[in-house]
């Protein structure tokens, strides 16, 4: 695990709430139409991704989603993993995440924006952290690197990128996925 920043550091030990964009990051990018069934769409999700999002919820981490497309599957990911925050169809997403930050009392010093391309950029901005997976775009790379408190995952969106955000929370934390995986999460 690369060597973290003492802002990074801190700013995990203080992490209140994360807000992801989807595609890209939770996926890897690909939306794949039924040609037989034009309104039907599927989208794939990795389970170390999955995991690391409930670990973090079972952290009483506040988590969002914050996504362009106005996807049901947004909804149905989002139901699945308990994660009771859904902004979809959103082309501001800076202002989506600050009023989402108003309403759950969490302030943008101590959220993470997690996205990976340029329309990610001014949520980024307005959060205290962010992070992006290592294919996001280059602009995005850019960006969270030079970010004192920027995340960089090693891994793809779609392939683990949350996952490793997320023990990168735990580590600086002290703490083991397994005793947090025992932790009733929070309602």
């Amino acid at each position: 695990m690369a060597k973290r920043s003492k802002q990074l550091t801190d700013g995990l030990q203080n992490l209140q709430a994360i807000a992801f964009d989807v595609d890209g990051t939770l996926t890897d990018g690909t939306l794949t139409w039924n040609a037989s069934d034009p309104a039907s769409e599927s989208k794939s999700f990795h389970f170390a991704d999955i995991m690391g999002i409930s670990l973090a919820r079972r952290l009483g981490i506040q988590l969002a989603l914050i996504s362009g497309e106005p996807s049901p599957l947004v909804d149905r990911f989002a139901d699945k993993l308990r994660i009771p925050h859904v902004i979809k169809g959103c082309r501001d997403k800076a202002t989506a995440l600050r009023e989402w930050s108003e309403k759950t009392g969490a302030p943008l010093a101590d959220t993470c924006f997690f996205g990976d391309d340029v329309n990610d950029l001014w949520a980024m901005e307005i959060a205290g952290l962010c992070a992006c997976p290592a294919d996001a775009a280059e602009e995005v790379v850019r960006y969270v690197s030079a970010h004192p408190r920027g995340f960089v995952s090693q891994q793809l969106g779609g392939a683990g990128a949350v996952r490793e955000f997320v023990d990168a929370l735990l580590k600086v934390r002290n703490l083991e996925g397994k005793h947090v995986f025992k932790l009733r999460p929070p309602e």
